[in-house]
């Protein structure tokens, strides 16, 4: 009996043999039916639509498993957050085109949790000269709720183009343009101080546009703001010199205080050493020599709790404290005032006496009653009456020698 092909069963009904065909395994059709003709088209400002073909209709625990990464990431191909369990033919990306990305597509059965066959797969990677004359584009988020960004023009970029800058918050359509932009000699390369009042934690394209050629793709960057939130710069440090406690203030909290860490630079300026130790409240306690004349900083940023930003807040300014005054001890100043009472008194009086210097030292003032009786007694100190009635003695006869004056 010849082989029957397994696709096929021989049924007769009276005189009539009927060819049936066996039904397609859930496998043969997803192997038979891929998706196809993967494209990429425009959407909203940072996004991109990438449509496919398919001939089998997705439904019940059928399913398109999406993926895609960027050419210049080293998970390239990897499933991860890229990856979406869709069941329609189009999906919508918010992502940085001018990297380049590879896309990949499979049906999926879900009630297997398993692949279950081989990947369609697309790379799309413009012309950099598609995308607007740009690059290095950066951006900084501040606690008043408000983002500074800066770009570079590239060498070849045309000398009458004017560059706008704009953002737009993921799964919303409203975008936002900077207002107030800062020039090099005559083209926007910053804006300052645009107003970003959303959450920092939803993802935003932040994109910069050639406002003379509308066929260009927008030069953007969709990032995370929390990733590039700088906190503001911590005020009020003090330190505590009986408990060597320092104490700190953050000016305000995006967060609540749990999601922020902190780093204090402690500088010992008697011996010219830094030292920055990471703490994660605003009270520490250093060690330091309390002999030694010493400053702090302190700067800010958040923790992994939270959302870990890449960048810190500036170093507050610096609190410096002298050493401690030296405390003596009861002995010591015993000590010192004996010494002094040794060296002011005692000396002296050693060296008066060893070379008998008392007699010439201490002389006795003279009395002047003894030398003028009754000056004092009988005339009450009146010099010129005590000498007109006191006669005046000679007690040795002189010789007189007569002198001749002749006139001339």
């Amino acid at each position: 009996m010849p082989l029957v092909p397994a696709f096929l069963i021989m049924a007769i009904v009276g005189d009539v043999t009927v060819n049936r065909v066996a039904p397609m395994s859930m496998e043969e059709m997803f192997r038979m039916n891929p998706p196809t003709a993967i494209e990429i088209a425009r959407g909203r400002l940072g996004e991109y639509i990438i449509s496919w073909s398919g001939n089998y209709t997705c439904t019940g625990d059928i399913y398109y498993h999406f993926n895609y990464s960027y050419l210049d990431s080293a998970d390239d191909g990897k499933l991860g957050e890229n990856s979406r369990i869709i069941q329609t033919q189009k999906v919508k990306l918010d992502v940085e085109l001018d990297r380049g990305i590879a896309v990949q597509i499979q049906l999926y059965r879900e009630t297997k949790q398993e692949l279950s066959n081989s990947w369609t797969k697309r790379t799309f990677q413009p012309s950099r000269d598609l995308f607007a004359s740009v690059d290095n584009l950066t951006c900084i988020f501040y606690d008043n709720h408000s983002m500074n960004c800066t770009w570079n023009i590239t060498e070849n970029a045309p000398q009458d183009t004017e560059y706008l800058l704009s953002y737009r918050t993921e799964n919303t359509d409203n975008v936002h343009s900077c207002t107030n932009n800062q020039q090099d000699e005559w083209r926007n390369t910053a804006c300052r101080g645009l107003k970003y009042n959303r959450n920092l934690i939803p993802r935003v394209n932040i994109c910069v546009s050639e406002s003379s050629n509308k066929t260009k793709y927008p030069y953007c960057r969709n990032i995370v703001p929390a990733a590039y939130y700088k906190v503001d710069t911590p005020i009020n440090v003090t330190v505590n010199k009986s408990t060597d406690e320092v104490n700190f203030e953050l000016p305000k909290m995006h967060y609540q205080a749990s999601c922020y860490v902190y780093q204090i630079n402690i500088t010992n300026w008697s011996d010219h050493v830094h030292k920055v130790i990471n703490v994660n409240s605003t009270k520490y306690v250093i060690s330091r020599d309390h002999k030694k004349r010493y400053s702090v900083q302190v700067r800010a940023t958040t923790s992994s709790i939270c959302y870990r930003s890449f960048l810190w807040s500036e170093w507050s300014k610096s609190f410096t404290f002298e050493p401690d005054a030296k405390d003596f001890a009861l002995s010591t100043i015993i000590a010192a005032l004996v010494v002094i009472f040794v060296v002011t008194v005692l000396m002296p009086i050693f060296i008066c006496t060893r070379f008998q210097l008392w007699s010439k030292v201490c002389q006795p003032i003279p009395d002047p009653k003894e030398k003028f009786k009754g000056l004092f007694e009988d005339y009450d100190g009146d010099f010129q009456k005590w000498i007109n009635k006191t006669p005046i003695l000679i007690t040795k006869t002189e010789e007189c020698i007569p002198v001749t004056v002749k006139e001339l």
